[in-house]
């Protein structure tokens, strides 16, 4: 690999600090007064798009628009988009990137983010970003016709509709992005310059041509009326002006149009330079960005960097594209010009440019250019040498879809000769569910033959596992992964990358059979390899199921503490990862079983459009599940029931029957709960047909909803009491390791036998729930089995009430059965006061860092504002937390909240 400069700034994980760098200000620019003038007028749009085709000076005037800025205080930012940035997560790095360097060094934190709307959008971060830089902000969107991809022009629909007033966005496209412009215009948010606001006007141009040697008033504006203000073509006219050819034909083109005498102008001032210059224009017309040694490359000149500089300074439509003057761009009219003119010339010449250009970026290590070349040139083979190099980054850092659109413009034939690029190819499919594009790809995997090489990437054991439990093949991926050597510490990073996903599944095996000390080693193992192979993209997955391993055993406090520290730190990376999917579904099912339900509503606001591309089933259940309940708790039924029937389309579109089996037994329980029996009997019947025999594991979805667990709820409610009690003996028995799955039991149990009246063992039952629940502050799973649990539960308050303090004989604690009664909206009418359930009073200093957590200020920010060290918070914290009886941030929101003391 070539020295750094050469790589123009692109990282591993596809950042390019030239798309940063705003064009300079030429000393020859026309200066736009009357753009300015509106765009700093009495009422400044905050949203402000230049919408022209090529050639209208769009750059050049946010160029200018942004030199202003910076006059009058603002702090700026540029950022230019390209065709690759339609990969999500490789946009977000830039888009992070903008606001990094607008904050600077000295930017401090000044206004909390929590008092400017409702959090629950994916834009958060962003607006965060510029509410905490509190100064005038204009950031600078260069080139926003590229963006296509829709999570993105959604995600800015979001961020341009609710940028703060401190902040303005300037964006130039040829054509209106789908970002909702009109609402912003309506609303005096937005507004727009179009193509005959942005030519030149006849003063303007004047001014252009005004050092313009032998050129009179007539020709100016004889020039003006054909080029009809296009800046682009007035250049072209400027450079053009030394041929007297020209002005002969200045009257003989009166019916062209414009396009065709730009095209008329570029070809003039092509001829016009000498061949060897022609020559040099028209090869480096094919690059996409230039540099001296490139150039030398393709052209075989060894002065390249002196021409560079001179058709920089003779306005021949290149601009440099960063501060050393090492890369440069052609203007994309110019540029498409040129290019199509060498091709009419000599398709050999193309080739042999694009083939010179493919080897010089491979070799310096640029191989997204490397790829895009040699797939111009047609030289596969490099692309596939290149690409396989490059795709080991693209997956471990999670830009599957940019692997997905190199491979598409490769021969699939040439691909499958190469193992370890189907293999990477492999993983992008699965994790982007192209179910079609993948299954050719994995009857090849499966030909490959031993003996297999994780640490070479030829071993597609790994993949092929990751592949089935896609499919919800548990039993083939769970055979496959106790194969592989997951603890392996010689591998390289990519095969590092493979084995944590493999330490991931063998974790998650470890969960279905309730080794949960299993699961801790396996996840040490996966965190550490992991991190050998610089491979955030796995992480959400290994913190994912270490979090539900904790829910499993009881611990959800300390659940919720682990997602809440993970999500923290992805929401401070901008990553969009589908292993982020994994951890935010989990996420929202521990909210939702702590009865966090606006933070949980705001995750799946945040992760709704990758937790539905999620590759794993089990991570999709607990979200969907627990977002259609919330749906249902907050009286909105249709739309749990829309989300219902979008996960039931989710479960065909994957063939995943066991999917669609547990949403069939949630719309038995809604029925059940909503007293119509005769309807949960006739869903349960409809899946009968489709009943398998129940494995030995049990995967963690059907905690929340599943066969067995409907199976009894049924058993339960037609009152075949014979069947409930032998499901629920046999249950309990293979579940007696799983104290999450025994509190559900529990709960079922008592309802039983309070049904066939028999009260004791109900509340000897219910009280074995309540004791487990109790210390995790597991909420919903008593109140989601509706009347009978609440009855039992107000039974149980009244004996506490009725005991005047003395012991009850179940001993469970009164201020969780009080917590789950007003959970459910119960009334409590029993002599009460607020105070018990608070152990000690808060001091004031405790009261305002209470406030603070509702409101979602992090520590730092709260250690900032009350002018302390934020071990000072946590010490604070702690003692918030043991005063209120809790073990999470959540758990302590929601019973300050009960308490009265945080609205």
């Amino acid at each position: 690999m070539g020295d750094g400069a050469d790589t123009g700034g692109n990282d591993a994980r596809g950042f390019h600090s030239y798309k940063l760098y705003a064009p300079p200000l030429r000393s020859d620019l026309v200066a736009r007064k009357l753009i300015l003038s509106r765009v700093f007028g009495a009422e400044p749009a905050r949203v402000m798009l230049l919408q022209a085709p090529a050639g209208y000076g769009k750059s050049t005037t946010l160029r200018q628009i942004m030199s202003a800025c910076d006059q009058q205080g603002f702090r700026t930012a540029w950022l230019t988009f390209d065709d690759a940035d339609n990969d999500p997560l490789r946009f977000l790095v830039h888009f992070q990137a903008l606001l990094a360097s607008i904050q600077g060094d000295d930017a401090q934190p000044t206004i909390d983010s929590t008092d400017h709307g409702v959090r629950g959008y994916r834009s958060d971060w962003a607006i965060e970003r510029l509410l905490r830089f509190g100064k005038p902000a204009a950031l600078f969107l260069d080139d926003f016709q590229v963006l296509e991809n829709p999570a993105i022009l959604k995600f800015f629909r979001e961020f341009l509709d609710r940028i703060p007033d401190s902040a303005r966005v300037f964006i130039s496209s040829r054509s209106i992005p789908e970002i909702d412009l009109t609402r912003l215009i309506v609303n005096g948010r937005g507004a727009v310059l179009r193509p005959e606001e942005l030519r030149f006007s006849p003063s303007e141009a004047g001014r252009f041509f005004a050092k313009t040697e032998q050129i009179t008033a007539i020709d100016v504006d004889r020039i003006y009326s054909l080029s009809e203000g296009w800046p682009a073509a007035l250049q072209l006219y400027r450079l053009s002006m030394a041929d007297p050819t020209v002005r002969q034909l200045l009257g003989d083109f009166s019916s062209a149009r414009p396009r065709e005498l730009v095209e008329y102008l570029a070809d003039n001032v092509l001829s016009m330079q000498p061949v060897d210059i022609q020559e040099f224009l028209l090869r480096t017309s094919l690059l996409t960005r230039l540099n001296a040694r490139l150039c030398n490359a393709v052209t075989g000149r060894m002065d390249s960097e002196s021409i560079l500089f001179w058709l920089e300074r003779s306005g021949l439509f290149v601009r440099g594209l960063d501060l050393r003057q090492q890369w440069f761009e052609y203007h994309a009219l110019f540029a498409s010009i040129l290019s199509e003119e060498q091709h009419r010339r000599s398709e050999g010449v193309v080739l042999e440019v694009h083939g010179g250009a493919a080897k010089w970026h491979k070799e310096n290590g640029n191989y997204d250019e490397a790829v895009h070349h040699a797939v111009a040139c047609r030289d596969f083979a490099l692309a596939i040498d290149a690409l396989d190099q490059w795709s080991s980054r693209l997956v471990a850092d999670a830009l599957l879809v940019t692997l997905e659109r190199w491979c598409d413009q490769i021969p699939f034939d040439m691909i499958a000769q190469r193992p370890s690029l189907l293999i990477k190819n492999a993983w992008a499919l699965i994790f982007l569910q192209r179910r079609d594009k993948l299954s050719p790809i994995l009857a090849l995997l499966g030909q490959i033959p031993p003996p297999h090489d994780v640490s070479a990437t030829t071993d597609p054991t790994i993949v092929l596992s990751m592949a089935a439990i896609a499919r919800d093949d548990a039993s083939n991926a769970f055979r496959m992964v106790d194969k592989v050597p997951i603890r392996e510490r010689k591998a390289q990073p990519f095969a590092a990358f493979e084995l944590a996903a493999a330490a991931n599944l063998a974790a998650y095996r470890q969960l279905a059979y309730d080794d949960f000390e299993g699961v801790r080693d396996c996840v040490a193992v996966a965190r550490m390899q992991g991190e050998r192979g610089r491979a955030e993209f796995s992480q959400g997955y290994t913190v994912a199921i270490a979090g539900v391993n904790l829910l499993e055993q009881g611990c959800l406090g300390d659940a919720l503490n682990r997602f809440e520290s993970a999500m923290s730190k992805q929401r401070k990376h901008v990553d969009r990862s589908h292993a982020v999917a994994a951890l935010a579904s989990c996420y929202l099912w521990a909210l939702y079983e702590a009865d966090a339900l606006v933070e949980a509503e705001s995750v799946f606001g945040q992760y709704q459009d990758i937790i539905l591309e999620s590759a794993v089933l089990d991570f999709q259940a607990v979200a969907h599940l627990s977002m259609a309940r919330i749906h249902d708790i907050r009286g909105r039924s249709s739309e749990a029931l829309a989300g219902i029937e979008q996960a039931e389309a989710i479960g065909y579109a994957n063939d995943w029957p066991r999917f669609l089996r547990t949403l069939g037994w949630e719309r038995a329980r809604r029925a059940l709960l909503c007293g119509d029996r005769e309807r949960a009997e006739a869903i349960a019947a409809a899946m009968a047909h489709q009943m398998a025999a129940e494995p030995e594991w049990l995967q963690f979805s059907e905690d929340l909803e599943g066969e067995t667990l409907g199976r009894i709820r049924l058993a339960i409610h037609c009152g075949t009491s014979d069947l409930a009690k032998k499901l629920l003996k046999a249950e309990f028995v293979r579940r007696r390791h799983r104290p999450f799955r025994q509190i559900k039991l529990n709960l079922l149990d008592a309802q039983l036998h309070y049904r066939m009246g028999e009260r004791n063992h109900a509340q000897r039952s219910l009280g074995k729930a309540l004791k487990l629940a109790a210390p995790g502050g597991y909420v919903r799973c008593f109140l989601d089995e509706g009347g009978d649990v609440l009855e039992m539960l107000g039974e149980e308050f009244k004996n506490h009430v009725d005991s005047g303090g003395r012991k009850v004989p179940l001993e469970t604690d009164r201020s969780f059965v009080e917590r789950l009664l007003r959970a459910s909206g119960e009334r409590i009418d029993a002599p009460k006061s607020t105070l018990p359930l608070l152990l000690k009073p808060l001091t004031d200093q405790e009261q305002r860092i209470l406030i603070f957590l509702a409101n979602g200020v992090s520590n730092k920010e709260m250690a900032s504002r009350l002018f302390v060290s934020e071990n000072t918070i946590k010490f604070h914290l702690k003692h918030i937390y043991s005063k209120l009886g809790v073990a999470s941030r959540v758990q302590a929101i929601a019973s300050a909240r009960e308490l009265g003391l945080v609205k």
